[in-house]
């Protein structure tokens, strides 16, 4: 009889260490999910559109996301479109809507250290600036170029 409870008692042991062990995998990739800065700026333009804050349709078509390399957030470093203050880095990515013509800057005036950013995504038919670029911008307002819109309807005769 005695045999017979410790067969059992390993056996739900096992059970549990497992349920445990993949409870924690779980836990760590919700985590992941929930505080992945790529997803929450996605989701916050998600939230933008969706609420109606100044973007419509037209606005989503070209987009440009810039990282910050060397520190996690500069609250007051800001990308300008066109002199106007569009988005701060109040987390390490940043996503701004672009249309052709629109004059990129950005905003370090406050820091005197020098910072890096990087071009990390284009979305639409964004051909300036180049996904992969990066920029770094020490204590003053950096003029970054030009955006330029490709036509996509070249490719499609």
């Amino acid at each position: 009889m005695r045999k017979d409870f410790l067969f059992w008692g390993a056996r739900l042991e096992r059970w549990l260490l497992r349920v445990v062990v993949l409870c924690a995998v779980m836990l760590v990739t919700v985590q992941w999910f929930v505080y992945d800065p790529v997803v929450r700026t996605v989701s916050k333009v998600e939230d933008q559109y969706n609420a109606g804050s100044g973007f419509n349709s037209e606005d989503l078509d070209h987009l440009v996301t810039f990282q910050m390399l060397d520190y996690t957030t500069l609250p007051r470093a800001a990308v300008l479109v066109n002199g106007e203050k569009k988005e701060s880095f109040e987390h390490r990515y940043v996503t701004v809507s672009v249309s052709h013509g629109d004059v990129l800057a950005i905003d370090t005036k406050y820091y005197k250290h020098p910072v890096s950013f990087k071009v990390v995504e284009t979305f639409g038919d964004v051909v300036w600036p180049v996904k992969g670029r990066v920029y770094k911008v020490e204590g003053t307002t950096k003029r970054l170029g030009t955006v330029k819109i490709g036509d996509s309807s070249k490719g499609e005769h």
